[in-house]
């Protein structure tokens, strides 16, 4: 997490108000949400002279920027994982999705959420897989470990006070008779394992050499057939020679 936040909603005492708040001024409010929510006032005033509405999602990609060049100064090789980014990040970090929920339309959110970040410069990207908010089940655990062997970025990762979701809780949970759900989340990590000599080298040369997307629509791959527009999220490319077709709402 490394957005400017100060878990206030906007300014933490009364004599950090204004007047007249620019956040009532807004045309346009992404995702309905107020957008001072744990995070500082909008007219908060940088050091350059521009407002925290300007630069709010810039902030965290100068922060990893800065961060990568002082370990590649002390000849170290850097490996970021972010949540607040802005186009062109990709170069100097990798990025999670954010707090998602152990829910499948999340599970099925996270396909497109990783085009569009490979399309936003940041080819490295993954989601929470089992979920972060809310307790999982073993199934929805294992679909998603079963997804998850194809993101960029692959991690269980789950927020506190809930339900374990480590793959060994499930041992003694069967998805049917001499299945066992650790079983299938086994076998994904090992897939994504075996797959991980051709994920390096193909993103090695898209941040290096060819440059575009790793993780995109099929159609990047092939605009002139027009089949490859058909169900998008169902039909993935991972990089240049492996064609993914998955149902990420039942994946096994």
């Amino acid at each position: 997490m490394n957005e400017a936040s100060n878990f206030c909603k906007g300014f933490c005492y009364p004599t950090q108000s204004v007047s007249d708040p620019v956040k009532t001024k807004l045309k346009y409010i992404p995702t309905g949400r107020d957008l001072e929510i744990k995070s500082m006032p909008l007219d908060s005033t940088h050091y350059n002279g521009l407002t925290q509405l300007d630069v709010h999602s810039y902030y965290g990609t100068q922060e990893v920027k800065v961060t990568d060049e002082w370990f590649k100064s002390k000849q170290m090789r850097t490996f970021i994982i972010e949540r607040s980014s802005f186009a062109g990040l990709g170069k100097f970090s990798s990025r999670w999705l954010g707090d998602n929920f152990s829910e499948e339309r999340f599970m099925g959110y996270s396909v497109s959420g990783i085009m569009l970040m490979n399309i936003f410069g940041i080819t490295f990207a993954g989601s929470d897989i089992c979920g972060f908010i809310g307790n999982t089940t073993p199934d929805l655990c294992a679909k998603w470990h079963t997804l998850g062997a194809f993101y960029p970025f692959s991690r269980n990762h789950n927020n506190w006070g809930q339900t374990p979701q480590e793959p060994y809780y499930y041992e003694d949970k069967e998805y049917e008779k001499g299945v066992k759900y650790v079983d299938i989340m086994r076998n994904a990590i090992l897939l994504k394992y075996s797959l991980v000599r051709y994920y390096y080298t193909s993103l090695f040369m898209v941040s290096t050499q060819d440059g575009g997307t790793f993780y995109k629509p099929l159609f990047f791959e092939f605009p002139e057939d027009l089949n490859a527009y058909k169900d998008i999220t169902y039909n993935i490319m991972l990089g240049k020679a492996l064609k993914l077709s998955i149902n990420s709402e039942s994946v096994y």
